[in-house]
């Protein structure tokens, strides 16, 4: 995806049921949780992540369903290991990605205002385009400056959100 080409209109929360998990960031948490942790319990989700068993279990169930985590075992008590993602969306002429990084990045909203802040400004598509800059600012191609240019917004933000999303993309 190029990120000069980005248009933050794109709907990017519209893609279908799938797309749900975008806007909640706990299951967000959790998809990421299991991913970095394989054949995890519920047991495990709730202690580490400090959410209500019920709460885990719905959430978990509900990503069972879309398809973004799986059951890796048939015995007691049930694994889970966190599935590849790489969805795309298109809407004319503009196409748009949901990958494990992305989902992390939505996650971490839970615990960095910075992240939060920029999704209520910029939405979930705004963030994409984000999480792109971010790749090429860690590698060094892009500057927080270029981002502010090509996307319109302050230096201040730019580098703001660049340095929240570093620890994504660096990973």
């Amino acid at each position: 995806m190029s990120t000069k080409g980005a248009d933050w209109n794109t709907p990017l929360d519209t893609g279908g049921e799938a797309f749900e998990l975008l806007r909640n960031a706990r299951k967000a948490w959790i998809y990421t949780y299991i991913r970095h942790n394989t054949d995890t319990t519920i047991d495990d989700v709730v202690d580490s992540l400090e959410i209500p068993q019920r709460t885990a279990y719905d959430y978990i169930n509900d990503l069972e369903s879309a398809g973004f985590i799986e059951q890796s075992n048939e015995g007691r008590p049930a694994r889970y290991a966190a599935r590849e993602i790489d969805l795309q969306l298109v809407q004319d002429d503009v196409q748009r990605q949901i990958t494990p990084a992305l989902i992390e990045a939505i996650a971490r909203r839970e615990k960095d205002g910075d992240i939060d802040t920029y999704i209520e400004r910029h939405g979930l598509d705004g963030l994409a385009v984000a999480l792109e800059y971010a790749r090429e600012y860690a590698d060094g191609s892009v500057t927080h400056r270029i981002m502010a240019r090509e996307q319109e917004i302050s230096s201040l933000e730019a580098g703001i959100i660049l340095d929240a999303l570093r620890p994504v993309v660096e990973e």
